[in-house]
């Protein structure tokens, strides 16, 4: 398999730069053709990098894939992505979110993981909007907090004015009317009785914590789709799955050759 590897002068972290670096070491023994460039060249028909919200990578990326390319995508993991030296990078094809390739895997790297699923849901407690970041804001056209005031008005008609509190991605002014939860996300889930997002990894959170959660996009969308309130199974299921989907730069062979079976199916 031939690929060019996007390593681009363009801001990137650290974490994503150490996770295609060790891409790159462990391509040779895994029978890959690599050129690493940092800028797109149509060198290759794969393309591989990290971040694909930034916006000359979203570019490069978007005309590989309207080419026919195909796409491998990093970002930060969907659990221990802060986590020094052992941190998780999470993996993605053909486009921004992995949720059409995710189907039943091995249960062995989630049962790994020492992660217990909770049942922190309250029924009668609040429901929690999530917003959106600047990038996700500016890639998806929204001015402003446009998308959470659309979704905190359609919420108020299901739900009324006083269940529902806003919890911003990062520190920003409130919603009209609405609380402003801050502090860590298990602490704002505990005792939530659903979490609504655009497609953040809050969702994931969520879903480890029990919450239901309703969202448009992301990895969660394979199991929240149409399935708000999932039963714990589908949720365990769903979870060892997604385990698949994200690696750690220590695991660079064994990603090739789950990438190269996905690519190849």
């Amino acid at each position: 398999m031939r690929c060019e590897l996007l390593l681009s002068d363009e801001a990137m972290a650290d974490r994503g730069r150490k996770m295609l670096e060790a891409m790159a070491a462990a391509a040779p023994a895994a029978g890959i053709d690599l050129v690493v460039s940092k800028k797109w060249s149509r060198a290759a028909p794969v393309l591989m990098t990290y971040g694909l919200g930034h916006p000359a990578r979203r570019e490069w990326t978007r005309k590989h894939v309207a080419a026919g390319g195909r796409l491998i995508g990093w970002d930060l993991g969907y659990w221990d992505r802060d986590t020094p030296l052992r941190f998780h990078m999470r993996l993605t094809l053909d486009a921004e979110h992995p949720h059409r390739w995710i189907q039943p895997e091995p249960a062995e790297r989630f049962d790994a993981s020492g992660i217990v699923l909770r049942e922190d849901a309250d029924p009668s407690g609040p429901i929690v909007l999530c917003g959106l970041g600047a990038k996700q804001r500016k890639h998806k056209g929204y001015t402003g907090q446009a998308w959470e005031l659309r979704t905190l008005a359609r919420l108020r008609k299901r739900f009324g004015r006083g269940r529902i509190v806003y919890r911003p991605k990062r520190p920003e002014q409130g919603l009209p009317g609405c609380p402003v939860w801050n502090g860590q996300l298990e602490d704002v889930l505990r005792g939530a009785a659903l979490l609504v997002c655009s497609h953040s990894n809050t969702a994931v959170d969520a879903c480890i914590a029990g919450v239901p959660v309703e969202c448009e996009d992301g990895a969660a969308l394979a199991l929240y789709c149409g399935n708000p309130y999932p039963s714990r199974e589908q949720r365990l299921e769903f979870l060892r799955s997604l385990a698949w989907w994200q690696w750690k730069p220590t695991e660079a062979a064994a990603a090739w050759a789950f990438i190269r079976q996905k690519l190849c199916a």
